[in-house]
């Protein structure tokens, strides 16, 4: 046929499907009712024809793209085919008959039910890893618009710290800007509601840069106190520190670091400690000279104790004759001041000043008081039945080389220390004559027991009836009733009348 006719034929064929010839309403593929007429002028096309004799034009994978003819019969499940015919039955229900080709038919067996395998056994991995990102990523999806419409939405301080303080659910994340953050902030400080300043301000920290974080901090005295307890409550050391520095208040930084330094748990690295915070915060800090002398005892102590246990240590381990009688119940190591002194008098007690564990040397380093020198020293060498050591201790040189008995502490406190150590009653006795005061020298013999320094004492006040009554108390024979009845006797007291 020449190009002419072909021409011809087309126009021809153009001309009929869009004539009028052919009543287009009838013959829509996209209406949603297909009558059986419809149906037969559509097979009648020879085009339609011809789609539907081809069996492989339809055969797609799962995935919905083509594959070839041959890939389609080979494999029950790489892709399907199908023909579509409309019968009138059909037709009228809207409900189209398929037919399915030879590939089709192995993949009806597989997903019949008489199957012994099922399609998701063929398929199981696919199925469940396609099915579990989807429904993630529909989540994330989710999750996302969600975000945003709640961004979206318009959120006030007030309503959001009201919502806070009822335990209402909130979010912060809505406040974009500095000064939308600073309000909520500020209006949390309004209610004195310290949950909300607390959280608000740990959102601060998150979401703004910390130099600015620290200046508005700064601006807010509230909320710094609130930041801090929250710091201590979790133990955040480090982030307490440094604003604290920030702040300028040394004295609570270098308080933080010495409780940081005693908490080691070594002694070496405790003392190591004490020494870097001392140089750090110490030292260069006007206001805390007295803070840091006592820190700087508080090393020189550790110092002392650390060669003095390892020293008794080992002479206990050797069998030394004062540790077998007196053991030592706990180590040196830790101890405050007052008992490393004890155990030094109690162990040490003669030892030259130039030692570590000399009582006189640990008295002038860390500057302790008579009184507290005396009374630690004379309760050790009570228990000690070191009597001799408790006179050298109260004796004191006199003018002219004379000595004398002086005691600090005053003698009722050595009478009361050595009655706690059941000193023998000649010795009790001696010191308790040398109380000041008839009175109160009375009152501690007759609690003590010391029968002879009453009796000297009622002679001394003249009370004849009081000598009297307690001469009749008093066992037969002992020096005490032999005392008051030669007083008794004795023409040369003139007694009260």
């Amino acid at each position: 046929m020449s190009a002419l006719g072909r021409r011809r034929e087309s126009q021809d064929e153009e001309d009929y499907w869009m004539g009028s010839k052919v009543n287009r309403n009838k013959f829509n593929l996209f209406d949603d009712e297909v009558t059986v007429e419809t149906a037969e002028t559509l097979a009648k096309s020879k085009k339609l024809l011809t789609q539907f004799e081809d069996e492989d034009v339809d055969t797609v994978n799962w995935d919905d793209t083509p594959v070839s003819s041959e890939a389609a019969d080979s494999s029950p499940i790489s892709g399907v085919s199908a023909r579509v015919s409309f019968t009138p039955s059909s037709l009228d229900s809207t409900t189209p008959t398929v037919q399915y080709s030879k590939s089709q038919e192995k993949l009806h067996s597989l997903t019949s039910p008489s199957s012994a395998r099922s399609l998701e056994d063929e398929i199981p991995s696919y199925t469940s890893t396609s099915s579990g990102s989807k429904n993630q990523e529909e989540e994330v999806q989710y999750l996302r618009r969600a975000l945003k419409k709640a961004r979206e939405l318009k959120f006030s301080p007030d309503d959001t710290i009201r919502k806070m303080i009822l335990g209402e659910p909130y979010s912060l994340e809505v406040f974009r800007s500095k000064e939308e953050k600073l309000q909520l902030l500020d209006k949390a400080i309004q209610v004195h509601d310290g949950n909300a300043i607390t959280a608000v301000v740990l959102f601060l920290r998150q979401t703004i840069k910390p130099s600015l974080f620290n200046l508005e901090l700064q601006r807010r005295p509230v909320a710094v106190n609130h930041y801090l307890s929250y710091l201590r409550a979790h133990y955040d050391f480090k982030e307490l520190g440094d604003v604290l520095g920030m702040l300028n208040r040394t004295e609570e930084a270098a308080i933080l670091k010495y409780k940081q330094a005693i908490g080691a748990p070594d002694v070496r690295g405790k003392m190591n400690a004490l020494r870097g915070c001392l140089k750090a915060h110490f030292i260069h800090e006007p206001d805390l000279v007295n803070e840091a002398h006592l820190v700087e005892q508080h090393a020189a102590l550790l110092e002392r104790q650390w060669p003095i246990e390892d020293a008794d240590s080992k002479a206990e381990a050797q069998g030394d004759p004062v540790f077998k009688q007196y053991p030592r119940k706990v180590s040196i190591l830790n101890m405050p001041l007052i008992t490393t002194l004890y155990y030094c008098c109690f162990y040490h007690g003669r030892d030259a000043e130039n030692l570590l564990t000399s009582p006189l040397a640990i008295k002038k380093q860390h500057q302790l008081s008579d009184k507290q020198y005396m009374w630690t020293a004379l309760s050790a060498r009570s228990r000690l039945k070191h009597w001799t050591g408790i006179e050298e201790l109260l004796t004191a040189k006199g003018w002219f080389g004379s000595t004398k008995n002086v005691s600090v502490i005053g003698f009722d406190k050595v009478c009361e220390i050595l009655h706690k150590t059941s000193a023998p009653n000649d010795v009790l006795s001696k010191y308790m004559r040398m109380i000041d005061g008839s009175e109160r020298r009375l009152n501690l013999a007759r609690k003590y027991k010391c029968h002879e320094v009453v009796v000297e004492t009622l002679v001394h006040l003249r009370d004849r009836q009081e000598l009297q009554t307690y001469a009749s108390k008093l066992p037969p024979g002992s020096p005490g009733l032999k005392t008051a009845q030669d007083a008794l006797r004795s023409s040369t007291i003139k007694w009260k009348t």
